[in-house]
């Protein structure tokens, strides 16, 4: 009996493999499968989950390592809504591809258009002139709104995928992200954001935007043999 659930289990394996190969399946529950999988990811999720009460979170990867999959896991598990005394407001926002001048219109329109608000910038709507004042600005109304929706304390998390665009951004650009993490806005904001690699050279004054972050790294994906395998 075991060895003919064995030989099932392979073949649906081989099945599920084969399936893949012939969709080109790239969709956030393909990557999740890829991913980090069953207690491993649970335990990551757990990990995460506890430290975005008081601190800001990067995740580093390679390819196939699950990364933006686990992103829309957080989103999901933020939004149950299970912390008794945080209320969670998650929002995705891909930077993969966004050039610098887009970049703080493409996160104030991510944001506004998820929670379902009206900018106070109008200029979020196009990106023309649109700046780091005019988000910080944005995510104060944001915020205040938050704080009406639910009688616990509100928290706006911010799950950005591929945060490594901004090793091709002027320094100062990324200075300007991190101090929308400063101040007012620390109690009530915090990120989760994704990349392959962060860019270590820094040769600005001050301390660099990436360490606010506390690092978390996953494991390279597990290859399935079977995967592997040359068809034929």
């Amino acid at each position: 009996m075991t060895s003919i659930r064995s030989s099932i289990a392979t073949l649906a394996r081989l099945v599920r493999c084969l399936g893949k190969r012939a969709r080109g399946d790239t969709s956030p529950q393909s990557s999740l499968d890829e991913g980090p999988a069953g207690e491993e990811r649970e335990q990551l999720i757990r990990r995460i989950l506890s430290s975005i009460h008081n601190n800001s979170i990067l995740v580093c990867g390679g390819p196939g390592t699950g990364k933006t999959a686990l992103l829309f896991l957080l989103k999901e598990r933020l939004a149950s809504g299970e912390d008794p005394n945080t209320e969670f407001f998650p929002v995705y926002i891909d930077l993969h591809g966004i050039p610098e001048r887009l970049l703080f219109a493409t996160v104030a329109r991510a944001v506004l258009g998820q929670l379902a608000m009206s900018p106070a910038n109008r200029a979020a709507s196009s990106g023309a002139d649109y700046g780091h004042r005019d988000l910080a600005n944005d995510f104060r109304s944001v915020i205040g709104t938050l704080r009406t929706r639910s009688p616990r304390r509100a928290r706006l998390v911010l799950l950005v995928d591929g945060i490594d665009e901004l090793n091709t951004y002027d320094p100062r650009t990324n200075q300007r992200v991190r101090s929308l993490f400063m101040a007012s806005l620390a109690e009530n904001m915090v990120m989760v954001a994704a990349a392959v690699e962060i860019d270590r050279h820094w040769e600005q004054e001050g301390s660099p935007w990436y360490n606010f972050f506390e690092e978390v790294r996953l494991a390279p994906a597990a290859e399935d043999p079977l995967c592997d395998a040359s068809p034929g």
